[in-house]
């Protein structure tokens, strides 16, 4: 989504810093995108939401008269009802609570059919019991589809529960690269620039 100022970015063994808008394209139907704040068009429903991921698949003309096929559409419902939103399927996303929101972010993603999805703070507005629950939603999709998560977090304590794969930043520079048991609170303590309160979760 933005030009990189140096350096290269490869995906799936692809190069793809200087590809032209159509083949950039393509490769973006496999990255599935969830959002901290959801970007959801409010007004729509859940199933149109949804919908919403094939877009990187269609002409621009079929985008905007909403053509998917059957196969799409049974598919959207399919993991609707596998995230727990059947009930609310035909629901304005303006009515929901921000777990449900997060939930309808994560479907409109799988509906893409990704190899990867990059999680952008994908907790961070909800309260303890919501984020445990798109956690364990997220740690599911991994495991059993099969698909590659890039979370970014803030909560250290949740990224030692979850993750097989710590990466922390400071300033630009990576200080950490490794898995969770070997994140000491002296890198931590190095990645933050002082020291975090962390409470490791059992498991």
């Amino acid at each position: 989504m933005i030009e990189p100022t140096e350096g290269e970015i490869s995906f799936a063994g692809v190069s793809i810093s200087g590809l032209r808008k159509r083949d950039l394209r393509r490769v973006r139907t496999k990255i599935g995108m969830i959002f901290q704040q959801h970007n959801l068009v409010e007004r729509l429903s859940v199933i149109e939401n949804v919908l919403h991921g094939r877009l990187g698949y269609k002409s621009t003309l079929a985008g905007i008269l909403g053509r998917y096929t059957q196969e799409e559409k049974k598919r959207a419902f399919e993991i609707i009802g596998i995230l727990g939103l059947d009930e609310h399927v035909y629901k304005r996303c303006d009515q929901l609570s921000g777990g449900q929101k997060q939930r309808v972010g994560i479907a409109r993603a799988l509906v893409q059919n990704p190899r990867m999805i990059l999680c952008d703070e994908p907790i961070a507005s909800l309260d303890p019991g919501t984020s445990k629950v798109i956690m364990d939603y997220l740690k599911d999709i991994c495991r059993e589809w099969g698909i590659t998560l890039v979370i970014s977090l803030h909560q250290v304590e949740v990224a030692l529960g979850y993750s097989h794969r710590i990466i922390g930043f400071n300033k630009g520079s990576i200080l950490y690269d490794g898995s969770p048991a070997g994140l000491t609170r002296e890198r931590i303590s190095a990645i933050y620039g002082s020291e975090p309160v962390v409470a490791r979760q059992a498991g």
